[in-house]
């Protein structure tokens, strides 16, 4: 088909799908059977056959695509077994030893997020259930907890290096680069490169720390702290009898420190000789892991972090073999829908490229848009969808493979602009997750800190209208206008603090 408004329909429909049914899976898979239709002259039966063969089949098949979901399936699997053995648990604990007054036990919960920076699920449901008697002993709030648990789970999750997280986005910004023609940009060094550009996710994880660290509040959250703090004692709703399993650190420190070590040192080793080849005397750290395959790394990364937390758990009996591998299985059966997700995307994504959806976008864009402005204009749509929708994964699966051609096109020769734009889609998605009262981190993390839902989004919600804020003005907007991140990053990490210590009031008098 010649580019045409019509190629962009699939991408519309996804979206309308998805904010009425809240069934991401559903609307993607409409969206790829519609793709299909138009390819096959608006045949409906032709158009679903084509949507599974060869959109869906290609898509799982592709041996780039398969790295990402054994990765995420891997990972999944010792994030099952740090878990159920206790280990992740043991971990969280250690950062509870210096806790002793209000503001120590809210640092330590913060700590604990940054510990469990593998799974925003894992986060939630760890961090708010460990951390739980401890900051009701110091009479923090309920709401508080959530809070800190919330935003350090997805933000951290979203640019940590290595998550269950990585694989997805990894595996969306390839699909982008390809589409954009840019197949000799290695799509792990192109996430690393933009990891400066998530600012909310950055933003966030300094607010809260100047929340924590200060002590003072504003709006709903303020009158949820001062009645805690005034009263008597915080009885746990859970049952008193209840238990955590009894675990060590090492169970959760080895298998995330294999993970880190073997991925980089794949990079490190197979760049390197890559970077010798090129003859290059002295490269780069960006240029030894662009000419690494960060697929592999992952893949290796991430195979050797799962046999090391099968043998150190059945090793050290914390679990029996066959309840050690059943609790790896248990732990990929939970990244199974993001996959699925994952693998509609791609085809998605196949689909609109055979629409030439993005050339007809770059045509239209290219001269009514202004390369500076799409930064903050991606950023803004995508934390929109994230909230009506409440996934973040859906989001980046709709919105990422048409941005990152379109900021190619506009700025070919700035990659900036590409990086800026591809973080603005994952930290906007994370924005509209947060404010979002139907999102999945929302709902688990007020599981985890047993805190009532509708406390926890209207108390969260203020804080993150205004770290999104602070992102738009002194994130988007500066480096779409071309300022460094040397300057806006220390800019606006030092507003969040500010912001926190003017607005905010101290809990107690």
């Amino acid at each position: 088909m010649d580019p045409s408004i019509l190629s962009l329909l699939p991408a519309l429909i996804a979206v309308v799908l998805a904010l009425s049914t809240r069934n991401v899976m559903l609307s993607l898979f409409s969206a790829v059977w519609l793709a299909g239709t138009m390819v096959n002259g608006w045949n409906p039966i032709a158009g679903l056959y084509h949507a599974v063969d060869p959109y869906l089949l290609d898509s799982a098949a592709s041996r780039d695509n398969m790295k990402v979901t054994l990765f995420s399936l891997f990972v999944g699997a010792t994030v099952g077994i740090m878990s159920k053995s206790g280990g992740t648990r043991a971990l969280v604990d250690a950062a509870v030893g210096f806790a002793k007054t209000r503001r120590s036990a809210m640092l330590a919960t913060w700590l604990s997020g940054m510990l469990v920076f593998f799974d925003d699920y894992a986060n939630c449901l760890v961090v708010g259930s460990a951390m739980r008697p401890l900051t009701d002993r110091m009479k923090v709030s309920r709401e508080k907890l959530a809070y800190i648990v919330d935003s350090t789970a997805a933000p951290i999750a979203s640019i940590a290096l290595v998550s269950t997280w990585i694989g997805y986005e990894v595996g969306l910004m390839g699909d982008g680069l390809k589409a954009a023609g840019m197949h000799h940009i290695d799509p792990y060094t192109f996430f690393v490169e933009g990891i400066g550009y998530r600012f909310y996710s950055i933003f966030t994880i300094f607010f809260v720390g100047a929340v924590a660290f200060f002590g003072r509040d504003f709006g709903p959250m303020l009158a949820a702290e001062r009645k805690a703090a005034a009263s008597v004692t915080i009885l746990p709703k859970s049952d008193p009898t209840q238990t955590a399993r009894p675990g060590l650190w090492v169970l959760a420190a080895l298998p995330i420190f294999t993970l880190i070590s073997v991925t980089f040192m794949h990079l490190w080793v197979v760049g390197s000789a890559a970077a010798l080849e090129e003859g290059l005397t002295d490269p780069k750290l960006f240029e030894i892991i662009g000419g690494a395959d960060g697929y592999d790394a992952m893949l290796q990364g991430s195979l050797a972090a799962m046999i090391v937390a099968i043998i150190e758990t059945a090793g050290m009996r914390a679990l029996s073999m066959k309840d050690t591998l059943q609790a790896g299985i248990d732990g990929m059966t939970t990244l199974f829908p993001a996959i699925i997700v994952l693998m509609l995307a791609w085809a998605l994504g196949a689909g609109m490229s055979d629409l030439h959806a993005s050339d007809y976008l770059i045509g239209v864009l290219s001269d009514s848009l202004h390369p500076a402005a799409l930064p903050t204009v991606v950023f803004v749509v995508s934390a929109a969808i994230a909230f009506a929708t409440g996934t973040s994964f859906g989001t980046m699966g709709i919105v990422v493979p048409l941005v990152i051609p379109l900021s190619f096109a506009l700025s070919p020769h700035d990659p900036m602009i590409a990086l800026a734009a591809s973080g603005a889609v994952l930290s906007g998605a994370c924005w509209g997750d947060h404010c979002s009262p139907i999102s999945d981190t929302t709902v688990l993390s007020s599981i985890g800190t047993e805190c009532d839902l509708a406390a926890h989004v209207k108390t969260q919600l203020p804080y993150a209208i205004a770290c999104g804020t602070i992102s738009i003005l002194l994130g988007t907007v500066p480096v779409g206008l071309g300022a460094p991140l040397i300057l806006v990053l220390p800019l606006g990490i030092a507003a969040c603090f500010l912001t926190v210590r003017v607005l905010g009031r101290p809990v107690t008098a």
